[in-house]
């Protein structure tokens, strides 16, 4: 009885105030129970502090059905709340998109459009899902202060681990599919396409990658175009200094297409040139080896060629470099360390070339030496094999011979002969000095001092006739 009297109050209202709020008779619903009451086309609303469906700032109505406006009409629902407007809906500019739309007049008291959920109906702790401000910007999980300054476009803080999980719902079947793809037109100086910084903690990787393919696998590829100034498709910039940093760092082998280092003289000082190099150079021991085979280093199995760098450390300590290459495990986290010497071998590359200079310059000398000598001892030979007066003399080898301070000669000469001379010679045929023989067999003493440093040839004469030569070195 209660629910008829209260059908008719309606009613009753209707017809007092002239409107008519009723559309026909009541009909069994197809999607929900027996129908009760029916609006007449147009929109339902309250005013519940205005005048007015108007947008004032202390305004507060709300309306719900279709209401045509201008050149469109809504179908939706709207809040308005003291200069502020909530809509949901569709609207006829474009009917095929449903809009959840938030209205305000701008300035600091916009407000932000939240999205919350809550553990209990009465008391219970309500949660920020979702955030969006005025000027369009998009957070999730928090609210936009705890941002700071950077004001993204769309931020995301999360409490725990996981933070973002992206992945797709069944394995993709189509051609060249992309998980995340991010383009970024821009016109300015500079820009970063993703930036990415961890910070904190015993480990720290900005970006991880893995890739497991049947045919083709790259963990991470980096692409640059020819129309710039300067290009890198993959770039590291070690910003300090210190015995175990790296701008890049492969734990197994590298391929390289061209390999260039800075040498400019601008960007050098104290240069001096290689001494000695081809006697530092004697003193490396080249081997072949093989790596053992270290857990969570990627070291090569094949036989290889090189040095010790404990033994290059000797010679050049400054082409060695102490190391601690850490082991990862499968989630990226530092499990133990490996340490070990390691060996700069580019770093060689001039030393060897300095050691081949030195022993070119060598080998040329001796090689004109020996052309000298040889056309001189052809001479020599020629005029001792038609001279009678070899027999009965003689003089033996100097000991020692190489020397570099003094040697001995010994002599002997023919029979009833007392006197005769020692004559040195360079290769050239120059004559150097002249040593008396006195007795008929004897020994004389010839000092580096007087003669120099070279190669050289010392003959027994008699009367100004050669009768025997032989050749000394002087280093």
């Amino acid at each position: 009885m209660k629910k008829q009297l209260l059908i008719l109050s309606f009613l009753g209202c209707g017809f007092a105030y002239g409107q008519n709020l009723s559309l026909g008779s009541v009909l069994p619903g197809v999607l929900f129970p027996q129908e009760i009451f029916r609006f007449q086309p147009g929109y339902v609303g309250q005013l519940q502090n205005a005048s007015a469906y108007t947008t004032g700032l202390t305004d507060r109505w709300f309306s719900i059905g279709q209401i045509n406006q201008n050149t469109q009409s809504f179908y939706g629902q709207r809040f308005q709340y003291d200069g502020r407007a909530l809509v949901t809906g569709y609207t006829s500019a474009s009917p095929s998109n449903p809009r959840i739309e938030w209205i305000h007049s701008g300035g600091s008291t916009a407000g932000n459009l939240e999205f919350r959920v809550a553990n209990n109906f009465t008391n219970g702790i309500s949660s920020i899902v979702s955030s969006m401000t005025p000027d369009g910007n998009t957070y999730f999980a928090r609210i936009p202060s705890s941002f700071g300054s950077l004001n993204p476009k769309v931020g995301i803080i999360f409490k725990e681990q996981p933070g973002l999980i992206i992945f797709p719902e069944a394995t993709v079947t189509s051609s060249n599919p992309v998980g995340i793809s991010l383009s970024l037109p821009h016109a300015t100086n500079s820009a970063n396409g993703i930036q990415s910084s961890v910070i904190g903690g015993e480990s720290s990787t900005a970006i991880s990658g893995k890739a497991e393919g049947a045919t083709s696998s790259i963990g991470v590829y980096g692409t640059t175009t020819n129309n710039t100034a300067f290009g890198a498709a993959v770039y590291g910039d070690l910003m300090a200094t210190g015995p175990n940093l790296w701008s890049g760092y492969f734990n197994g082998d590298v391929f390289i297409m061209g390999t260039y280092g800075p040498s400019d003289a601008k960007l050098k000082n104290s240069i001096t040139k290689e001494n000695s190099a081809l006697e530092k150079i004697l003193l490396l021991n080249p081997v072949s080896y093989k790596y053992n085979d270290v857990k969570g280093m990627n070291l090569p199995q094949t036989l290889q060629h090189g040095f010790i760098s404990q033994e290059i450390a000797e010679v050049f300590p400054e082409l060695t470099k102490d190391m601690n290459q850490p082991i990862f495990d499968e989630n990226g986290g530092v499990k133990t360390e490996v340490s070990f010497k390691a060996l700069n071998y580019v770093g060689l590359i001039s030393v060897l070339t300095a050691a081949v200079q030195e022993l070119n310059t060598e080998l040329t000398q001796v090689r004109q030496d020996l052309d000298e000598y040889k056309a001189n001892d052809a001479v020599r030979s020629q005029v001792l094999q038609n001279s009678p007066l070899v027999n009965g003399y003689s003089i033996e080898q100097n000991i020692p011979n190489p020397f570099s301070e003094r040697t001995s000669i010994r002599f002997q000469l023919a029979p009833g002969v007392e006197t005769a001379t020692l004559s040195i010679f360079n290769l050239n045929g120059g004559f150097i000095k002249d040593y008396q023989l006195i007795g008929n067999s004897g020994e004389v003493e010839i000092l580096a001092s007087e003669i120099g440093k070279g190669m050289f040839i010392y003959s027994l004469n008699l009367n100004g006739q050669e009768i025997v030569s032989k050749r000394m070195i002087i280093k």
